[in-house]
Parts: structure tokens; sequence; C-alpha cells
């Protein structure tokens, strides 16, 4: 898989053999095992709060987008005990269709590999064909791993006026 395909398999300097693909309806179980295994930092620093559990309903969102405003991507190890995820990345396209708000995140012990750079890559690579001008989302100012991340990605920081605790970050995708 080259850098810049958006699904496909990939081998990490490891070894370590990673999938990248759209989630489905058949990944609830492995999505909720995902979130459940974060630890209370990845979750407060991804959800802004603890969570350890998602409610069937937002399951069901995070795991059957609608193909009209929203992709999401995950990443699966196949280890022994079948597919693991290990991370996953989403956005949500505004109704005017010129912005679009991303999410994202990796397992704790897959962080710092690459994962987040290829799935956010992977996001990109969707919205160049999709018209949406820029991607942005809220990161938290304490939160200095993701701060430094986007800003490799090119993303600009500004404050919000009415969240004093986060950051609005913001990459402009076309003009």
């Amino acid at each position: 898989m080259s850098q810049d395909d958006s699904e496909g398999t990939w081998t990490l300097a490891d070894g370590t053999k990673l999938t990248l693909r759209h989630i489905a309806s058949a990944d609830a179980a492995r999505e909720q095992a995902f979130v459940h295994g974060l630890s209370a930092q990845s979750s407060y620093l991804r959800f802004h709060g603890t969570l350890k559990d998602l409610s069937k309903k937002d399951l069901k969102k995070f795991t059957e987008p609608n193909s009209r405003n929203e992709v999401a991507l995950i990443v699966v190890h196949s280890g022994e005990t079948g597919e693991e995820e290990i991370g996953v990345a989403r956005y949500v396209i505004d109704p005017d269709r010129a912005n679009c708000e991303f999410a994202i995140v990796v397992a704790d012990a897959w962080q710092k590999r690459g994962i987040g750079t290829r799935l956010m890559n992977a996001l990109i690579k969707h919205l160049q064909v999709s018209g949406v001008k820029r991607i942005s989302g809220d990161v938290l100012k304490g939160n200095s791993a993701m701060r430094k991340f986007i800003s490799q990605m090119g993303f600009a920081e500004t404050n919000i006026p009415d969240d004093p605790s986060s950051l609005l970050v913001t990459k402009h995708l076309m003009d």
C-alpha cells in the first residue's frame, strides 16, 4: 500500500501488518472493545470526558456512518484472537458542505508508530473529492501530543471564545 492510498494493508517498521478500512456495522463489538480498552487519559482526550462504554445509539452512529456526509476508517491488527481495532478516524461534513469536523484516536499501545498520520492522510484523501474546503476539530489545550501531531499535519490553532480549555484546529484543503 502506498502512503496515500486510503485503504489496504501496510507493514510497520517492526514487521507488524495492519489493515486500514471503512468501519462497518459488523465492527460494533470491535468498536466497543476498542473504546473500552482506551486508557482513562486517552478516553478523556478523545471524548473530552471519561467514557468506557458506548451506548447502543452511539455504537450504531459510530459503526454505521451516513455515507452522504460521514466517513469512518479503522485500523485493525489480526492477532491470535482475530481482528483487533487499534485506531479510528472519522469526519462529519457540516450541512453547508464547506467544513467537516474530524475525530481521531489510536489505542495507547499503538501510539507513536505512524498510525495516526496514516489515518489523517486517509481522511484528507477522502475529502479531496468531496468539495469540502476545511477540516477542523476541537483539541484540549492540555493535549500536547495531539497539538504537536496536528501542527505537523499543517493544522492551525485558534482559541474558542466560549471554551477556554479547548482549541479549534483547522486545515484548509482547497481555496
